[in-house]
């Protein structure tokens, strides 16, 4: 307006900083950034501040809210800076229930009202919640739904056993055996406190539900004896590096606070994501500790070595193709397969159904595969014979096709005897192959397992192995014919070919695979192998003593953090050498072990058997692993493919860990349940109701009678 009145200048424009008037201007000013005082710490020790992501959050909360809690401002992160909310979060009941439980599991244990109450119960009270408590294990042991735990309650009733009218539903099911779990993770707590070392074994699978699921092992050695248990299972938002390594960095945290200091080998499988140099798993694990190793698993390995060596082989394509055939067609039909049956025991045979070759990495099933077929040669070719057979009823001509096809193959004395020759080879492979699987396999022990499967593949490239002699035997003895069936001509020129085409590549692929196996860190572990150690205490002198210094070179950092004398361990060495060698045929003994050992010089050589934990803690594979995710598989199936994380990992480790049936004692987990309460557990609360209810019950029909 001001520019249309003559005489009339601009006014005096506002300061931005000054607040509007009265009548309601908004204020230009700029909010006032809030930030996080010190001072609010001040007799709230629970009071914590993250500068990397600028909130305040509540650690007692975080540790001892429930489930249902865990979506608090507190738990998940708070960003307003006022001392309102944090007084309002103070005088919450979350907050007062979560300092409640800390400080009642702070307290000794027989100290805590809980435990007294629950040591005041009396005995047909307590007969009950053991009751309980047994069956949630034995619902969690079987891989059960925890409904099942209600209509057994009620049978338990109906047997004479008394249970009551409370804790009778499955919530309730499910949260005794969050605690038999608990009672579990606190006993593998307490021996990870003892070891000084420790590896991981990881591995990743999906599920039912196709959730991506990482799943944790942990071995130690402590005084010799070897351990491996399952520590816990989550799911991975994503399957890269950086979400694998927090997961398993939330898995361990639960079981052992200080197991990254503890830490000196990681067992994954060879994907890259695992062992990638700069950014894999293993590598964000390890940060700057050298030291740490990262280990292939060598079941694995031993099968990729197989598949390097059976790539581009033609006679072992042909015989992979015939078994994969032979497999579909009795699978597919059911005709065939009973008719194959009737075959069988025609002869007065065993029915041996061809099996698939595939579904798993284990040598093992191709193995199966094969036995299957040669042992059962005569009674297949005898039906394949029936069915091409142009008078065949019923038969389609497909069906004639294909058995004209697996006949003709099947009576080829090159392709019998090479089979003869893989099934000798596989033998052996499946051999390694379970040796390597073992849980306490040592690495030492997988090298010599390694050793003697490749002398032997080696020797069969000049001779023949006991099948294939015995089928030469037997075509040569019976005018080349096998099992009663004749042969066609065979060239033994195509086979020799073949045969050494395979061993050669087979043990220049295992050579190549376990490569690693052979030098520096890993090759110096074999003498805690005591198959390696010499005859004669003469011959032993010098033995070891590289091996030693380059562990100990290796481990220094570790070692010294244990409060380990690393400069001793040389001349321990020494002395155990001479203690064991004047021992009476020690080596020869069967029950040697280094857990014997320890108990007899653990006050002489107390470093260098420190150094031998050490060694004998690193895994030689991910077997477990994959044991973990079969019985994952079999407990989160299709039917129970909603099941969370914590729940799946309470009754994973029920399943892997905890005594059978009939050895469970439910003491210790009846005491964590009762010290997790608050306020006193009420087992018998409803049963003066119930017992009322089936007094005027019984009266009633005690009148009708009359």
């Amino acid at each position: 307006m001001w520019r249309h009145i003559p005489g009339v200048t601009e006014p005096k424009r506002k300061n931005t900083e000054e607040i509007g008037d009265k009548e309601g201007e908004t204020s230009t000013k700029k909010a006032k950034v809030r930030k996080f005082s010190e001072k609010w710490k001040t007799d709230r020790e629970w009071l914590q501040y993250d500068d990397s992501t600028g909130v305040m959050f509540c650690s007692v909360c975080r540790t001892h809210a429930k489930e249902k809690q865990r979506g608090n401002s507190f738990v998940v992160g708070n960003k307003t800076m006022k001392v309102e909310t944090i007084r309002e979060h103070e005088g919450s009941r979350c907050h007062g229930v979560c300092k409640s439980v800390a400080r009642a599991q702070s307290e000794p244990l027989f100290s805590q009202p809980a435990v007294a109450a629950l040591t005041c119960l009396s005995e047909e009270t307590r007969a009950k919640l053991r009751a309980m408590f047994r069956t949630a294990h034995a619902l969690a042991k079987k891989g059960r739904p925890f409904t099942d735990y209600e209509w057994i309650c009620d049978l338990d009733e109906q047997k004479g056993i008394a249970l009551g009218a409370t804790y009778r539903n499955k919530t309730q099911a499910k949260e005794f055996t969050q605690y038999i779990a608990e009672a579990e993770r606190d006993e593998i707590r307490q021996m990870l406190k003892k070891t000084r070392f420790l590896s991981i074994m990881s591995d990743g699978s999906t599920d039912s539900s196709v959730k991506e699921e990482e799943l944790v092992y942990v071995r130690w050695s402590h005084m010799g004896k070897i351990e491996s248990r399952f520590v816990g299972i989550k799911s991975v938002e994503k399957a890269d590096a950086a979400h694998i390594t927090s997961t398993i960095r939330e898995i361990m945290v639960r079981v052992c606070e200080e197991w990254e200091s503890k830490l000196v080998a990681l067992a994954t499988d060879g994907a890259a994501v695992m062992v990638g140099a700069k950014s894999g798993v293993v590598s964000r694990l390890k940060g700057d500790r050298a030291y740490i190793i990262g280990i292939h698993c060598m079941a694995h390995r031993q099968e990729l070595a197989f598949m390097d060596a059976i790539k581009s082989h033609a006679m072992f394509q042909r015989v992979e193709e015939f078994l994969c055939g032979l497999y579909t067609f009795y699978h597919a039909s059911p005709l065939n397969r009973a008719n194959l049956v009737n075959s069988f025991q025609a002869l007065g045979h065993k029915p041996l159904v061809p099996t698939r070759i595939g579904g798993t990495r284990w040598v093992g099933h191709l193995l199966r595969a094969l036995d299957h077929f040669l042992r059962g040669f005569q009674g297949i070719v005898q039906h394949l014979e029936q069915i091409q057979s142009c008078d065949a009823a019923n038969v389609r001509g497909v069906q004639q096709a294909k058995a004209r096809k697996y006949y003709s193959t099947a009576r080829e004395a090159v392709f019998i005897r090479f089979c003869g020759f893989l099934h000798d080879t596989l033998t052996h492979l499946s051999s390694l192959s379970v040796s390597l699987q073992r849980s306490t396999i040592t690495i030492a022990e997988a090298h010599s397992c390694l050793s003697a499967t490749q002398a032997v593949l080696k020797k069969y490239k000049t001779r023949e192995g006991p099948m294939q002699a015995a089928m030469t035997k037997a075509m040569r003895d019976n005018n080349n014919s096998y099992e009663g069936i004749s042969l066609t001509s065979s060239d033994s020129q195509t086979l020799v070919a073949s045969r050494v085409k395979l061993l050669d590549r087979l043990v220049e692929s295992m050579t190549d695979r376990f490569q690693d196996v052979s030098v520096g860190v890993l090759c110096a572990t074999k003498l805690v192998s005591f198959a390696n150690w010499p005859e004669s205490g003469d011959a032993a002198a010098d033995f070891g003593d590289t091996e030693v210094e380059t562990l100990v070179n290796h481990f220094r950092p570790v070692l010294e953090t244990c409060g380990i004398h690393a400069e001793n361990v040389m001349d321990q060495w020494t002395v155990l050498k001479s203690f064991m060698y004047q021992e009476p045929q020690f080596l020869s003994h069967p029950h040697v072990s280094w857990a014997t050992v320890n108990r007899s010089h653990q006050h002489s050589c107390p470093d260098l058997l420190a150094v031998i934990d050490l060694v004998l803690s690193l895994p030689a594979s991910t077997a477990d692993c994959e044991r973990g995710f079969s019985t994952m598989k079999m407990v989160k199936s299709d039917w129970r493919s909603s099941l969370l994380s914590d729940t799946l990992s309470d009754l994973l480790i029920i399943q892997l860990c905890s005594p059978d049936i009939k050895d469970f004692d439910p003491r210790t987990a009846m005491m964590l349940w009762h010290e997790s309460s608050v306020r006193s557990r009420r087992p018998d609360y409803m049963d003066g109701g119930a017992k009322r209810v089936s007094e005027r019950v019984s009266a009633e029909d005690s009148d009708e009678e009359f």
